[in-house]
């Protein structure tokens, strides 16, 4: 089991997708989609933590 707290696993996936649609922003159509809402799922669970809990 992991060290850290799940608001920072949440916040790495976030980052770890960002970048991968960055990067891969050749992938199909369809794939993209998919990978930006990953991304807004996210970042919806990351904004539902408490403030004290995103820090560490």
């Amino acid at each position: 089991m992991s060290s850290m707290s799940l608001p920072v696993r949440v916040a790495a996936a976030k980052t770890l997708l960002e970048e991968a649609a960055t990067e891969y922003d050749d992938l199909p159509a369809e794939q993209m989609v998919n990978l930006q809402e990953a991304i807004e799922f996210l970042d919806r669970l990351e904004t539902s933590f408490p403030d004290e809990q995103s820090n560490g």
